[in-house]
């Protein structure tokens, strides 16, 4: 997932403290918002569909999405976060192996390529090497192996770390797909509680100036409305392209069948490697070299080793106008006994449903715009949680006010 969006309920509150309230009346009115008394739109606003819709959604659907969005913080810099904390993944920092097909003979140790398929990530900036073994329905097995020694410095499984837990937890709460699907209708409702937020903040005030004003001289409550207010205002663009991305991933099949009418999705190759006629495979230091001299341009970031006889090599490579660098769209499959290109997939001349999907999660994790995207979306998974607490706290002092205000109007 990487951040989602909340905001609370209330609008414009009590103004200022004013000491002992003399009178019921006086209690009312400061219950109900300045005017509210004479004029009816205070508790008018308090009570109308936006305010409802803003209100009930915040107290259910916030807390969820206040985790997502700290999870979502975590998320966006949970590689540099692992590095710096895992000190076997701080082995040989910055160095490069000597042979690729070495390091890989060291993953086959662990796990033989009989049984499943390796898919190994190039590191970024050198340093340990992971890579990730596919069996069937077990979990994925993660290896990290040090470059020079070629010595297995960190074997687990997915769902065995705070990462991947943490993972699982912002993208369908520990629930598999039935929790991803659950995560995108939260994400919905989420939406529709910001734009509510978004019709009440319009309705707070007659100009731009009177909607982004801060009462500095107001009492405690006012500033709290006012800071829950102007955050929620300030980051609702952010947030909603957040979630709006967050959603359209936990929803593939559903987004696809939409984006299809317009546009259709080029689909992806599926060549077979040549008969073996007695060769041996490739090795891997080869391949990358063939991949590097078929598109001189493109940075090779993965490669998955053939699982079987008739399996090509299948080479993710980043070219230049791809939204994301570790997880790019492109792809090269060669023969695994030549080392022909018998196919290629340029993300970035995909269709026009191809590109938005292809921007989805760069989008969202902020990857598309580099290490200031990131940290944008890292801040940004504060925020529902800033808004959750703040909205509650002035839902339940508002809830509290009126119903003194009630009792003292049902007592004359």
């Amino acid at each position: 997932m990487g951040a989602r969006a909340d905001r609370h309920t209330g609008r414009e509150g009590a103004h200022g403290g004013h000491g002992v309230l003399a009178s019921g009346n006086e209690l009312a009115e400061h219950a109900a918002g300045p005017g509210s008394v004479r004029h009816g739109g205070g508790l008018a606003r308090h009570s109308s569909l936006p305010a409802r819709i803003h209100r009930w959604a915040g107290l259910t659907v916030g807390l969820i999405i206040s985790m997502a969005g700290l999870t979502g913080s975590y998320l966006a810099f949970y590689p540099e976060i692992e590095t710096a904390t895992i000190a076997p993944l701080q082995r040989s920092a910055g160095m490069a192996p000597d042979s690729y097909e070495r390091v890989y003979q060291a993953l086959t140790e662990v796990a033989s390529s009989t049984a499943g398929w390796w898919n190994i990530e190039m590191p970024i900036e050198g340093g340990v090497i992971t890579g990730r073994f596919f069996e069937g329905d077990a979990p994925i097995r993660m290896v990290s192996v040090d470059p020079l020694t070629l010595e297995v410095v960190r074997d687990v499984q997915w769902g065995s770390t705070a990462s991947t837990w943490i993972y699982d937890l912002h993208v369908s709460l520990l629930l598999g797909r039935s929790g991803a699907v659950a995560m995108a209708v939260l994400g919905i409702a989420a939406m529709v509680m910001i734009f509510a937020g978004l019709v009440l903040w319009w309705r707070s005030g007659r100009t731009a100036r009177s909607r982004f004003r801060i009462d500095r001289k107001g009492s405690g409550e006012r500033k709290l409305y006012d800071a829950h207010r102007l955050l929620g205002v300030g980051s609702a663009a952010l947030l909603v392209v957040s979630i709006a991305a967050a959603t359209a991933i936990n929803l593939p099949e559903q987004v696809r069948s939409i984006l299809t009418v317009f546009s259709p999705v080029e689909e992806m190759p599926a060549p077979r490697s040549g008969e073996a006629d007695g060769r041996e495979r490739l090795p891997l230091d080869a391949v990358i070299a063939r991949a590097r001299a078929s598109l001189p341009q493109a940075h090779v970031r993965w490669i998955q080793m053939p699982g079987a006889q008739a399996d090509p090599f299948v080479v993710r490579i980043w070219q230049p106008g791809e939204p994301s660098y570790r997880f790019p769209k492109s792809y090269l499959w060669l023969d695994q006994y030549d080392g022909r290109v018998l196919a290629v997939h340029h993300g970035p001349q995909g269709t026009g449903t191809d590109r938005i999907l292809d921007w989805l999660y760069p989008l969202h994790s902020g990857q598309a715009f580099g290490l200031a995207g990131r940290a944008v979306v890292a801040l940004l998974g504060l925020v529902p949680a800033i808004l959750f607490v703040t909205g509650t706290i002035r839902w339940r002092r508002k809830s509290v006010r009126l119903a003194v205000a009630a009792r003292h109007r049902a007592g004359r």
